[in-house]
């Protein structure tokens, strides 16, 4: 079984790809949708990953740590699973047949920062010095904060019941 080293750089900036790749696909939904509701909420999304792609940018250039961490190569497949088939998984569907009511955009939002946080809470859990735990910690901290969001519109679409 081999290693592979890991430093905070590294994990950070994979943070930043995943925001990337939330923007993307959040800004690629809303321009395929005609309805306005549905593409403002995409378009929320997208701005929520655009400040936390900032956010995590900062933290890089705050943070100033060269430890590197040895995983085995369990750690790294499961780390690689989590990411490559729950955070953001590939769907070639258009966007109008993935999302057909308002309440799927909100979902798909959740399970997303839902599957971002289990991914950045398994990172937390390795042996990373305090300063990196700390970043990892924070992010969890944004990642939490966005999908009390989506909850909480959730909450107010099923309430005021908007569909679409």
């Amino acid at each position: 079984m081999g290693t592979a080293q890991y430093t905070y750089e590294y994990v950070i900036s994979y943070a930043i790809i995943i925001e990337q790749r939330g923007i993307k696909l959040y800004e690629d939904a809303a321009n395929e949708l005609d309805y306005e509701p549905a593409k403002n909420i995409l378009l929320h999304l997208a701005e929520q990953e655009r400040m936390h792609e900032k956010y995590f940018m900062k933290l890089k250039d705050e943070m100033n740590s060269s430890r590197r961490l040895e995983l085995n190569d369990e750690a790294v497949g499961y780390l690689s699973v989590l990411v490559e088939s729950e955070i953001l998984p590939e769907d070639n569907r258009p966007f109008n047949e993935r999302f057909k009511t308002l309440q799927d955009v909100i979902e798909f939002g959740m399970q997303t920062e839902k599957d971002s946080i289990l991914f950045y809470t398994q990172l937390s859990m390795l042996d990373w010095d305090e300063g990196t735990k700390k970043v990892l910690h924070t992010i969890i901290q944004e990642e939490k904060k966005h999908l009390i969001q989506l909850v909480e519109l959730r909450n107010l679409i099923e309430e005021r019941d908007v569909y679409y």
